[in-house]
Order: structure tokens, then C-alpha cells, then sequence
């Protein structure tokens, strides 16, 4: 006689099974378009608060951000990479309680997981620029830069899903 099990987990899945792999890539597309939000928040506050006059003004920083250049670029590179820290920081706590929860524990402690995830971030975004470089000599920038935000998504969600948010290993 056999016993039917009413329900599976995602870790009781054959690995072939593409559902709950494509369910969490998406999870991890959602958490990286609020982090898109969080990254150009705290750009367009940094490149305020490093200015000579500062409003604070968050809606007219934007305009004035999206509609002109600026005078000072090394001010956009130090915006850009306080941005990319924090944007990664924000993505990491919600990928870790909400993309990759897991029943059976991760194998590494958070803070191992957070070095893992900023080191994958980095090489996302090495893969984004090395895409954008190569499509840009045939296509408009931000179609490259388009096609490298997807290919450095796949690598990134590749990465976690393989590296920091590994599960522990399970006792037979």
C-alpha cells in the first residue's frame, strides 16, 4: 500500500522541476526593482548632501538630476557607489527573509551571507558592464545597458541561489 503525500516543499522537489527556481527568480527580480527605487533614492540624497548648498528637496533633486548634467562627476561617483552599497544592503535583508527562506537553515551565518552577497553583487555588476561595453559597440547604451541588467541578474540570482543562500546540508 502506498501512502500519498498531499503536499511537497520546494526542497522535496526533484531539482529538474523549473517552478520553484523560476518563482524565486522572480522574487529576486521584484526585491532588485525596489532596489532600482532605494539605490536612486539615496544617490539622488548623497549627491545633495555633498553639495555645496543643500536643499533636500527629494522630488527637485530628482528633476534636476533626470534633466541636467552636473558640473562636479566625481560627486556622481561617490553618490553612485554610497547608492550601490545601501541599494545592496536593502536587497540582501529582503532576499534573505523573503527570496531564498528556508526551512532547512542556510549553510553559512548572515554575516558570511552578507559578504557572499555583495561579492556576487560586484560581479553582477562586472557582467553588466562587460555586456554593456560589448553591445554598445552595436546597439544604443541603453539597450546594452538593458541586455547587461539581464545578464547580470541571471549571474547574480545564479550566484545567491548557489553560494550565499545555500542551504545547510541535511542530516540523512
Amino acid at each position: 500500500m502506498t501512502v500519498a503525500h498531499p503536499t511537497t516543499s520546494e526542497a522535496d522537489r526533484p531539482p529538474t522541476d523549473p517552478l520553484p527556481i523560476l518563482a524565486r527568480y522572480w522574487k529576486f527580480l521584484l526585491v532588485g526593482l525596489t532596489g532600482v527605487v532605494v539605490n536612486l533614492v539615496v544617490f539622488s540624497l548623497t549627491i545633495e548632501a555633498i553639495s555645496p548648498h543643500p536643499t533636500f528637496d527629494l522630488y527637485a533633486n530628482l528633476w534636476k538630476l533626470a534633466t541636467t548634467t552636473t558640473s562636479n562627476p566625481v560627486d556622481n561617483l561617490i553618490a553612485s557607489a554610497v547608492a550601490f552599497a545601501v541599494a545592496t544592503l536593502w536587497n540582501f535583508a529582503l532576499n534573505n527573509v523573503w527570496t531564498f527562506r528556508s526551512k532547512a537553515g542556510h549553510r553559512h551565518r548572515l554575516t558570511h551571507r552578507l559578504g557572499l552577497y555583495y561579492g556576487v553583487s560586484l560581479g553582477s555588476l562586472a557582467v553588466n558592464e562587460v555586456v554593456l561595453f560589448v553591445a554598445s559597440l552595436y546597439i544604443a547604451p541603453l539597450f546594452g545597458q538593458a541586455l547587461g541588467i539581464v545578464v547580470g541578474s541571471i549571474v547574480g540570482f545564479v550566484g545567491n541561489r548557489r553560494y550565499t543562500f545555500a542551504e545547510a546540508d541535511r542530516a540523512p
